[in-house]
């Protein structure tokens, strides 16, 4: 790649525990280590809210400020100084009050802006310890799992999801308003149609998606699992038969068919957000939920080693990746692989963990990494 897109300089004020913090590195892979209890998470966390308003903890803004702090205006924030290939820029987030509470702040070299504007310059994608019992949640978190990864390198996914979820909640708010006047039969025809075609983009981006993900899953020889993903719904079995035209048709009529259903429930019952992610491992002919614990994890880096390995065939440039406590179940081969990937894709990645001794034992990897204690004294201390 020829990008080198990097977090040069970190400060945060007020954030979580850290009254105060600053970590500078030019490095690759920055490992934060240091007691449990002491912030890691929280470092990888302030990164996270430049590509989400919740971040990697879904958390409330007000939670975000340290507890020591009654009035955030003015002594809450968290800066960032990047470089690519030379050149340098400056993202602040801090956070203001409104009728609601609290709202974000952006600022890209002391502008105001706004995440559109965030999104063009830096993509963050995240790994923590929850995703690894993927296969034991709800089929909204799988698909979640599924959209941030797609999202993480294609900004209109992430778009339309939100556009989808705008249209379903208008479509929702008529039926119960308006009770099914005719009046309002062409409105909702109109919002239905709407719906529709954004919702067949997104079930054609998970699609093809999946399908370059297989073709990696294929090609891996490395002793992991032998995967094949595909996509439960009755929306994607009929893309995977039909002409888009007839799937199309098909979903304004159940949409149309659904209204008084829907009026009823107050929810879509029929909708692309049905559908479930499910992974195959092919030598045990077994469904990854039948899995151990153990061997589920390791089912879900292996989708996530693919992820780096399309990341590295579509020449993506600008991501970061966030690994929170990631290497803490896996074996030194598992971490060899993910930490070699990562060097291949030259993206600079973020790790929290209580142990280093998984440095200690590459040479090469010891010239890479900017180890820092967050318990040290010296990151805490404005200079």
């Amino acid at each position: 790649m020829i990008s080198n897109l990097r977090i040069q300089r970190l400060v945060l004020n007020n954030f979580r525990n850290h009254k105060f913090l600053r970590i500078d590195s030019k490095k690759s892979i920055i490992l934060i280590h240091g007691k449990n209890g002491s912030g890691k998470t929280n470092i990888l966390e302030s990164i996270s809210l430049l590509d989400s308003s919740s971040g990697l903890k879904n958390a409330n803004l007000v939670d975000i400020i340290n507890n020591e702090l009654e009035d955030p205006k003015g002594v809450f924030g968290a800066n960032f100084n990047l470089c690519e290939n030379g050149e340098t820029f400056n993202i602040g987030l801090g956070l203001k009050k409104t009728q609601n509470g609290l709202s974000k702040l952006i600022r890209i070299n002391e502008k105001k802006s706004g995440f559109d504007e965030i999104k063009k310059l830096i993509s963050i994608f995240w790994i923590v310890p929850r995703m690894g019992f993927i296969f034991q949640m709800t089929s909204e978190d799988r698909r979640n799992f599924l959209d941030f990864m797609i999202s993480s390198v294609d900004l209109l996914h992430k778009k339309r999801l939100v556009t989808y979820e705008k249209y379903k909640r208008e479509r929702i708010k008529i039926l119960k308003n308006f009770k099914q006047k005719k009046t309002n039969n062409s409105w909702l025809d109109i919002l239905e149609e709407k719906m529709v075609l954004t919702g067949l983009m997104i079930c054609d981006s998970r699609r093809n998606f999946l399908k370059a993900i297989n073709e990696i899953l294929i090609d891996l020889k490395l002793g992991m699992p032998k995967l094949t993903i595909s996509l439960k719904g009755e929306l994607d079995s009929k893309l995977s038969k039909n002409p888009s035209l007839y799937v199309e048709e098909f979903f304004l009529k159940k949409l149309k068919a659904n209204r008084i259903k829907d009026t009823i429930t107050g929810r879509t019952n029929f909708s692309v957000n049905k559908t479930d992610l499910i992974v195959n491992e092919s030598n045990k002919n077994k469904l990854a939920e039948n899995f151990s614990t153990g061997e589920q994890k390791i089912i879900v880096i292996t989708i996530i080693f693919s992820f780096l390995r399309y990341l590295k065939q579509a020449d993506f440039k600008r991501i970061i990746f966030l690994l929170d406590d990631v290497f803490s179940y896996l074996d030194q081969r598992f971490t060899n692989l993910i930490l070699d990937e990562l060097k291949g894709l030259n993206s600079q990645t973020w790790i929290t963990d209580i142990r280093t001794d998984w440095i200690e034992k590459n040479n090469e990897l010891r010239a890479l990494v900017d180890k820092i204690n967050i318990d040290d004294y010296r990151f805490k201390v404005a200079n």
